[in-house]
């Protein structure tokens, strides 16, 4: 039996602490461990912000994963939606790791969109490794596919594109806590390379493992003191989101490591505060203009189907499920297609060609 077996009493005490906090609901009957989000992160306000389309029909009651996992195994769910749902799950609202980027990329580059759809089908297949799966998201970012995501929301969707697969969250309070059993015992512990407060973005698919292999230590090194749990339960409870005392702990220690601090503010940030203002301005002039041009584009759908021509046709002859890509396509191809002055109708013949029978 190693000596670190069982990690250090007044850490262990810590997590102990933490799971018998787990067991119990919040004040709506929703077990801890299923990890429900601020009220201010349910999915229709994310979507609200972000601009997505028919955000009054997202749900307002913060998912839990339970919910959010039942969607992954509905086929009919396809992965773009998920990925959204996902990020709306994970709270994506702040300037930071806000996924309005992303989704205006998606929206008005086709070939970005194609590409990412890719991805996200071939990773929730789950034929392939963790870190295969890490990287696919890593070469997705280095060609500026997924503007605004970093490690810490892309694991979130590998988390749930991959059950069964111990795809664990990588985000700041799990590095962090990582990195403090590391301090304890190096030889099972990896040591996550961090961006000041975050999971660093050059992370590979090997770091990914790593860490992966990290938390199933967890689930072995308490268990003959908090009983078995599983490698998921140890995630969580490193994640440290209610008790808070083991996170503090965590906290504590990356805050002594003199490399791993923020740096010191500077005296000009009123300068980038103001930039921030310029920026936020800028993008709500694009958002105005893209919801400006989706309504009307989907007028103009709506008149073709009020009358027979080339469109509606097409739309009839087409088996049931490619209806709706279709109608997608053809809103998205011509709202982009408006927003750049161009030729509404070589658009639409162009969409009416893709889907020849």
């Amino acid at each position: 039996m190693r000596l670190s077996e069982i990690i250090e009493k007044p850490d262990l005490d810590l997590l102990k602490a933490e799971w018998a906090l787990l067991q119990t609901t919040d004040p709506d009957g929703v077990p801890l461990m299923a990890a429900k989000g601020p009220a201010k992160y349910n999915p229709a306000n994310t979507a609200r912000i972000t601009g997505m389309p028919n955000y009054q029909n997202y749900p307002t009651v913060t998912n839990t994963k339970p919910e959010i996992k039942a969607m992954v195994s509905d086929p009919k769910n396809s992965s773009l939606k998920l990925l959204f749902y996902i990020l709306a799950w994970g709270g994506v609202i702040n300037r930071a790791r806000n996924p309005q980027l992303l989704y205006k990329r998606l929206k008005n580059d086709k070939n970005a969109r194609v590409q990412v759809i890719k991805t996200l089908n071939k990773i929730r297949e789950g034929n392939i490794s963790n870190a295969e799966a890490f990287d696919l998201f890593q070469s997705l970012r280095k060609n500026d596919l997924l503007p605004g995501l970093g490690v810490s929301y892309f694991t979130k969707v590998l988390y749930f594109l991959r059950p069964g697969k111990h795809s664990f969250i990588l985000d700041q309070f799990t590095a962090k806590a990582m990195n403090y059993l590391h301090s304890k015992d190096p030889q099972n512990y990896p040591q996550i390379p961090m961006d000041n407060d975050m999971p660093s973005n050059k992370l590979t698919g090997m770091d990914y493992e790593k860490y992966i292999r990290g938390v199933e230590q967890v689930a072995k090194d308490v268990r003959k003191s908090m009983g078995k749990i599983s490698p998921e339960e140890a995630e969580f409870l490193i994640f440290g989101a209610h008790g808070k005392k083991f996170r503090d702990a965590a906290q504590n220690y990356h805050n002594s490591r003199t490399d791993l601090k923020q740096p010191k503010d500077n005296k000009f940030r009123y300068i980038y505060k103001n930039q921030q203002k310029q920026q936020q301005a800028q993008q709500q002039v694009q958002q105005t203009e893209l919801q400006q041009s989706q309504g009307k584009a989907q007028e103009i759908w709506n008149n073709y189907m009020t009358s027979v021509n080339q469109v509606s046709t097409k739309f009839k002859q087409l088996p049931s499920d490619e209806k709706l890509d279709f109608q997608q396509e053809f809103i998205d191809d011509v709202a982009q297609g408006l927003r750049n002055n161009e030729d509404i109708g070589k658009i639409i013949l162009n969409v009416i060609k893709n889907y020849s029978i």
